[in-house]
């Protein structure tokens, strides 16, 4: 069976290194710290924050997870926020139903079972917004409160957690900070992949949340880690693999996580038979993923301007390049550097690409392929 996993929560074998980052986030939850972990997306940070929880209950902590990535509306967090104050009670459905009704009840509730037996929560009505926020403050406040009665510690994670800027605006991260910062015995961690939003709300002496606590930026796992966890499950599989093979699928897919998995994956089963990988094979790989997802990138490709689609082009063939020299802007017909500036700009707002320590790069890494393979 193929045993490398992308597009979902790792854990056990699968999770690789991160043990400082788990060590950190593990200890200043213990102590009820309000603490921020911002990295890209596909960097793992979702299961590192699950691994933490896993450590976090053991210790005996109440531990509740929140996913804001698809909360569209301040009804709709209100909501979450209901069923995560249960879920911190461990009721059964029908209790679950009728605490959460106490706190939300103006939102009307509509609720049914997942197929995993979970409770799936939605909501019927927008009452004014006063009084959403008012079932928001309540909600927050009920952590504290639990912990109290417990006497244990309670820690809540919120994950993109930057989706409160269009949720709630400055209103909802004021009421937020004012309520959480009194709250001793509940540790929080705020983890954001768009590093520009999230870096402003915690960097911005005008923003709630600075100053509140820690932040972590999360970087690239280093290579050796992977080569050796590549090793060992290709090694398993009777693949014949040489380190610099090794070194190369994790160059090829960017030294992301979820990059290097995909990669991993699709060589198992190309493989599969004859269990040798070459460096043909890799690059054979590479460019099969990037044409799989052409529908994706050919439609983001098509609706954007010549500017911007030239400094996609530039990125793409040379990773890294210094975007604001004259030779950049003169090959890529750029005209300027402030016209860079602002393609850069607009690229970032519509998540096509982001900035790194090493420059700015394609927030999806097969998209970068697939623009030098198609378009330059």
């Amino acid at each position: 069976m193929n045993p490398f996993i992308f597009g979902e929560v790792v854990k056990d074998a699968s999770f690789i290194d991160r043990k400082a980052e788990l060590e950190a986030i593990v200890k200043d939850l213990s102590d009820g710290q309000k603490m921020f972990l911002i990295g890209p997306r596909r960097y793992g940070k979702t299961s590192l924050l699950l691994a933490a929880a896993e450590k976090l209950k053991a210790k005996g902590a109440r531990v509740v997870y929140l996913d804001l990535f698809k909360t569209a509306s301040i009804e709709q967090f209100a909501a979450a926020l209901g069923k995560a104050s249960a879920e911190m009670r461990k009721l059964g459905f029908a209790e679950a139903v009728n605490f959460i009704k106490d706190f939300v009840s103006g939102l009307r509730p509509q609720f049914s079972v997942n197929p995993d037996g979970s409770l799936s929560l939605g909501v019927d009505a927008s009452p004014p917004q006063k009084e959403v926020f008012q079932m928001i403050e309540n909600l927050l406040a009920y952590p504290q409160e639990l912990a109290g009665r417990e006497k244990r510690r309670v820690i809540v994670m919120f994950d993109e957690f930057q989706e409160i800027v269009s949720i709630g605006g400055e209103p909802l991260e004021k009421l937020m900070r004012a309520v959480i910062q009194k709250q001793r015995n509940v540790g929080y961690v705020f983890c954001g992949s768009k590093k520009t939003m999230m870096s402003e709300m915690v960097s911005k002496k005008s923003r709630a949340f600075f100053g509140l606590g820690p932040i972590t930026h999360l970087d690239k796992i280093p290579s050796e880690y992977f080569e050796k966890y590549l090793a060992g499950n290709f090694a398993g599989g009777g693949f014949d693999c040489s380190k610099e093979i090794l070194r190369s699928m994790v160059s090829s897919a960017g030294g992301i996580p979820y990059y290097i998995q995909y990669l991993a994956h699709e060589l198992w089963d190309l493989k599969a038979e004859e269990k040798k990988i070459t460096a043909a094979d890799v690059e054979r790989a590479v460019a099969l993923i990037a044409k799989r997802n052409t529908p994706v990138y050919q439609n983001v490709w098509e609706n954007l301007p010549q500017t911007q689609k030239r400094l996609l082009q530039g990125l793409a063939a040379n990773p890294g390049a210094a975007i604001f020299s004259g030779a950049f802007i003169t090959r890529f017909q750029l005209k300027s550097s402030a016209l860079v500036k602002k393609s850069l700009s607009l690229l970032i707002s519509k998540d096509i690409i982001e900035k790194e320590a090493s420059g700015y790069v394609f927030t999806d890494h097969w998209m970068g392929v697939w623009v030098r393979q198609n378009c330059s």
